[in-house]
């Protein structure tokens, strides 16, 4: 009785250990990708494409326009100044008055004083 247990056992272990060998792993199947899911994936690269290029226009347009102020805000600073000097050139009278046109006539405009002259360095020097 105990052979035939033994054999029972040895047949039925054998029996398992066949049932295990047959059976194949198969590979895991992925599973394709539906065109949903492209069209998805494209739509967000080229929305996030779009986002860089749109932030990088933007930064080189913020550059450009702050490069603008400050040349807006010399001129500005130089227009100011010459508000003040004008202003206090308005308050001159006699003789400041009479200073003042004579400095204009000659830087500006070229004139000379009775029995002044006026000599050019062409040298250079």
């Amino acid at each position: 009785m105990k052979e035939s247990t033994a054999k029972k056992d040895n047949a039925k272990v054998n029996s398992e250990f066949e049932e295990t060998v047959i059976k194949e792993i198969k590979p895991k199947r992925r599973k394709k990708r539906s065109k949903k899911f492209l069209i998805l994936m494209i739509a967000l690269i080229g929305f996030a494409f779009y986002s860089v290029i749109t932030i990088i226009n933007q930064n080189v347009q913020i550059a450009d326009k702050k490069e603008e102020l400050k040349e807006l805000q010399q001129e500005i600073n130089v227009v100011e100044i010459q508000t003040q000097y004008l202003k206090k050139v308005q308050g001159y009278t006699g003789d400041e008055l009479a200073e003042y046109i004579e400095k204009i006539a000659k830087d500006d405009l070229g004139y000379v004083s009775n029995g002044e002259r006026i000599f050019y360095n062409v040298a250079g020097d």
